[in-house]
């Protein structure tokens, strides 16, 4: 696993727990979970790109 993955998966697994303890009816918190895990993934995804070209 790569250092920024060892660094950002707890954080998002964290995010993910807290966004499934949330009822269904709480749609904008859900949501803004959601967008707080999909930018998290998307550092990983850019910060290895860029690792491969270093």
């Amino acid at each position: 696993m790569s250092p920024v993955r060892e660094h950002y998966n707890p954080i998002i697994t964290k995010l993910l727990r807290e966004h499934d303890q949330l009822p269904i009816d709480k749609t904008e918190e859900r949501k803004g979970f959601q967008r707080r895990i999909l930018f998290l993934m998307s550092a990983i995804k850019f910060q290895e790109f860029e690792e491969s070209f270093a």
